[in-house]
């Protein structure tokens, strides 16, 4: 995992290989990791805003590295909060979505975080999609009926252990 930090004014790219998978939610193309590396500093937050708030055009930006361009901001406004595609609603905006820029924060104007930024139309222009905050908050208050299996990558759910339908013998004195 790749991360910029600010040093001496100036920004350098810092890579962290030992990063554990903590949650997974497939269906929303979501993922919660935690960086392990003992090197790896206390990062700052940013702050969860939400997409309910938000009105049709409204302007937003994404943040990313779109198609390896580094430390690229693209701006556009909202188009509307209800896009529905396969079966689930996203935010639709302007805002340039490209490989590497996909992923990452959608912004509001305050700087809060409204969506995380997940596909485009490729052959339209402007036609980017977000998963709404709202979900991401969701995803973060239930990560546990996400957790990832360490003993099944393939599976992202951890199933609890099915309730005994045996008793154990009663212990008897002696």
């Amino acid at each position: 995992m790749e991360v910029y930090q600010q040093k001496n004014e100036q920004l350098s790219r810092e890579t962290y290989k030992q990063v554990k998978i903590i949650a997974i939610n497939k269906f929303q193309d979501l993922a919660l990791l935690h960086i392990e590396d003992k090197n790896a500093p206390k990062f700052k937050s940013v702050t969860l805003g939400s997409s309910d708030a938000l009105s049709v055009g409204d302007g937003v930006f994404a943040i990313g590295s779109p198609l390896g361009l580094e430390r690229t901001v693209t701006q556009g406004i909202l188009s509307t909060k209800t896009r529905q595609m396969e079966g689930q609603l996203y935010l639709q905006t302007s805002t340039q979505i490209n490989p590497g820029n996909s992923g990452g924060p959608l912004f509001n104007l305050a700087g809060e975080v409204v969506g995380v930024t997940n596909m485009k139309i490729t052959f339209g222009e402007g036609l980017g999609f977000a998963i709404p905050v709202e979900l991401v908050k969701a995803f973060l208050d239930h990560r546990d009926a996400f957790a990832y299996s360490t003993d099944n990558p393939n599976n992202p759910f951890r199933y609890l252990e099915p309730p005994s339908r045996t008793k154990a013998p009663p212990v008897e004195a002696k």
